[in-house]
């Protein structure tokens, strides 16, 4: 079990992540709680929590003060999630400065959350088991204790003259990532290892002073190398230059493509966790600039980039031409969502934030049909997307195959559900005449297509659905007149009329005098 410590100025907040969350279902305990930052840092000293959940606008010092204190004061690898009511640009920027695990806004959603909760967990195992396996890649222990800060300064020249590494020269810290990986092809672990492999191969034939390398294996599909001055004589000292030819190197061994990230500059081995931290932070630049294989710090780090969902209006355009079948009008709304994602410079999670909304109110439309999500075959595919690495492009073929999958269910659904639905429609129009209904509302509420459904109505009943409406309304107005001494404005909203001169017109239309007149004509009687 991971340690947690919650963070937030308000107690019900606190008890209702305790309450909300299956922790321990999720691998962790949560051991403690405090209302502000400077408490929940003095907590943090005293317990060392693996991971801290905290607010970001609390009284005293609020959620990013107390990162940024523990990142610069304290010794602990503590990981942090964010939770806000704020969904801020600058708020969120700041949190991807200090290495937060994740930025979740309030509510929170619980099964979004544990998501997040379990692929925290993926990773601190991992990073456990690196700790651990000191002897697994060359030298990867050397990272492991400087990320860790496990190492003194003092120490590190051991590490320098087994890496045979002069202190005075500059090092970089470079992350390379497998795009694309194809499902089930191989085990996470020999995908792994064989990424290692490779890029050790392309290394030694770049390199031919086979100087002793550090390797770290982070998560699936994704590996780290230190990168010192020497590996750059031939080079010219251009980072750039040299990952491009590695880079290049692994795409061919490999067979798939590669994205490198290069972390800052620094001037001392000991210093190499921020060249770590700002290699991994640029990673939320993938889909950014997308065109190059190699993203380096210094190039991108003053790109703003978006962490907003899409516009709503096209989640439900794309709702609704699922459910229409315009499979052309489908095809531009899929291809404006992810041209949004380029032009707005859309960060992964917000990618990730905004694919999963759509797919998630797809999977809720046709379960609400009694359809059988598991039985698609792209659905497998769709759900799992973020671990095979893809790139935008590969997302959207994806996405675009989910979507039309989708389409086809829905509208097959349909067929077995219409013949009994358009019954139900009946029943709930004879129900809620009174109410604000139109043929649109209905159809959208039984998913179907309204124009469809209105001619379904017609053939089934022997009248238009708005007649059927009408002559409902009419009929209840002819009992409130006959039963009651409502006033005639009073009628017309009870029966569901939202303006009165409205209903006089169509009341004189179908009974050939004004509602006045035909309670006149009964007081005659």
């Amino acid at each position: 079990m991971y340690k947690v410590l919650l963070v937030d100025d308000e107690v019900f907040v606190r008890k209702g992540l305790r309450s909300l969350i299956e922790w321990e279902k999720c691998g962790y305990d949560v051991v403690s709680e405090a209302d502000d930052g400077e408490d929940a840092f003095e907590v943090i000293k005293q317990i060392s929590p693996d991971v801290v959940i905290t607010d970001i606008k609390m009284p005293i010092v609020d959620g990013l003060e107390l990162i940024k204190k523990v990142r610069e004061t304290l010794d602990h690898d503590t990981k942090f999630i964010i939770i806000s009511g704020y969904n801020d640009f600058s708020y969120a920027q700041r949190a991807v400065k200090y290495g937060v695990v994740d930025f979740v806004l309030k509510p929170i959603d619980k099964e979004e959350f544990e998501g997040i909760l379990t692929d925290l967990h993926r990773r601190l195992e991992m990073e456990r088991t690196a700790r651990k396996a000191k002897d697994k890649l060359y030298l990867s222990q050397l990272i492991v204790n400087v990320f860790d800060e496990a190492v003194k300064e003092g120490e590190i020249s051991k590490w320098s003259r087994a890496l045979k590494m002069d202190q005075s020269q500059f090092f970089y810290y470079v992350i390379f990532e497998k795009n694309n990986v194809t499902p089930n092809k191989v085990t996470p672990d020999k995908e792994r290892k064989c990424l290692s492999n490779i890029i050790v191969d392309a290394l030694s034939d770049i390199e031919k002073n086979n100087q002793p390398l550090a390797i770290y294996e982070h998560e699936e599909n994704a590996i780290g190398i230190l990168i010192a001055a020497h590996h750059l004589i031939e080079f010219d000292h251009d980072i750039v230059q040299f990952v491009s030819r590695i880079s290049k190197e692994v795409n061919r061994k490999a067979n798939q493509p590669i994205t490198a990230f290069i972390g800052t500059k620094v001037s001392k081995l000991f210093s190499i966790k921020h060249s770590y931290e700002t290699a991994n932070r640029i990673r939320s630049y993938k889909y950014i600039v997308e065109d190059k294989d190699v993203i380096s710090y210094e190039n991108v780090m003053n790109i703003p980039i978006t962490f907003n969902d899409i516009n709503k209006s096209l989640y439900v355009k794309l709702i609704e031409q699922m459910e229409e079948k315009n499979i052309n009008e489908l095809e531009k709304v899929i291809a404006l969502i992810f041209s949004e994602f380029q032009s707005r410079r859309f960060a992964p999670w917000a990618i990730r934030t905004s694919i999963n909304r759509c797919v998630h109110g797809i999977i809720e439309t046709i379960n609400s049909m009694d359809g059988n999500v598991k039985s698609m075959s792209t659905i497998e595919a769709m759900t799992n997307w973020e671990k095979y690495h893809l790139t935008l492009d590969e997302l959207k073929k994806v996405f675009r195959e989910f979507i039309i999958e989708g389409t086809d269910m829905i509208q097959e659904l349909r067929k077995e559900n219409m013949k009994g639905d358009i019954y139900k429609v009946k029943a709930y129009v004879e129900s809620n005449y009174h109410k604000n209904i139109s043929l649109k509302s209905i159809a959208r509420q039984f998913y179907m297509n309204p124009v469809y459904m209105g001619q379904l109505f017609k053939k089934t009943f022997g009248m238009y659905f708005k007649e059927f409406v009408l002559k409902l309304r009419m009929d209840e107005a002819k009992k409130l007149l006959r039963q009651t001494d409502m006033l005639v404005y009073e009628i017309a909203e009870n029966v569901g009329f939202g303006s009165t001169d409205y209903f006089v017109t169509q009341f004189e239309k179908k009974c050939k005098m004004t509602p006045t007149e035909y309670r006149n004509e009964l007081l005659k009687k």
